[in-house]
């Protein structure tokens, strides 16, 4: 029985250092301090440890010799790759919805960007990195397709991909949202598809240029 309660607890643990890093309460290149980690989470360091091992295995950690665990920074070219792949499997779950999600739950995908007015003071900026987060993860839970969900949560390449926070203003975004959301009202699955590979394709940009900028010139 005990056996079966600690893995029901490195889950938990596990669950709510990822939210702890998707919500950038643990920031990319920090220790992770696992004195002042138990303490807070009320665990002992049992569960925390294989918490911390599981992270490191998927890549939200790094584990360095004789130093300890840190949270993982990735590289502009990691970006560039991961938002291909978001462009790619976001696209497929957004024309899912299109055939599957309820009329209840496209609205409630219409709703994650409602009453938001420009330019957004500080408050509203924090909302609308929730919303966007929201509307994606929703994007994929209500495609119907039960191995996107499971992928999604597994290699968190949103988590990963959002580390550095918004890559694009929300004014540049908020229109691309809207044109997407419009597209599931109705239900046009091409369209759906090719705006959200679009989306995704222009903030994978933002890390190519990045990459353009420190290749050194050659004459």
């Amino acid at each position: 029985m005990s056996k079966i309660e600690n893995k029901i607890l490195t889950d938990l643990v596990y669950e709510k250092l990822k939210v702890m890093i998707d919500d950038g309460v643990l920031i990319p290149g920090q220790k992770i301090n696992k004195l002042e980690l138990s303490q807070m989470l009320g665990v002992s360091q049992t569960p925390l440890n294989d918490a911390l091992s599981r992270l490191a295995g998927e890549k939200f950690l790094e584990q360095r010799s004789r130093q300890g665990y840190f949270v993982r920074a990735f590289s502009d070219e990691e970006l560039v790759a991961l938002f291909e792949m978001r462009g790619a499997l976001e696209g497929m779950a957004i024309r899912l919805c299109c055939e599957n999600a309820t009329a209840d739950q496209i609205e409630e995908l219409s709703d994650c960007f409602e009453g938001f007015i420009f330019p957004l003071n500080d408050k509203s900026y924090m909302e609308y990195v929730h919303a966007d987060k929201t509307f994606h993860e929703k994007l994929i839970r209500y495609s119907g397709n039960p191995i996107l969900w499971e992928l999604s949560r597994t290699s968190g390449y949103m988590i990963k991909s959002n580390m550095k926070g918004l890559t694009r203003p929300p004014e540049e975004t908020y229109p691309e949202h809207m044109a997407m959301i419009q597209a599931l009202k109705d239900h046009d699955g091409d369209k759906a598809q090719q705006l959200m590979i679009q989306h995704h394709l222009r903030s994978r940009n933002v890390f190519r240029s990045k990459l353009k900028k420190k290749e050194p010139n050659i004459r």
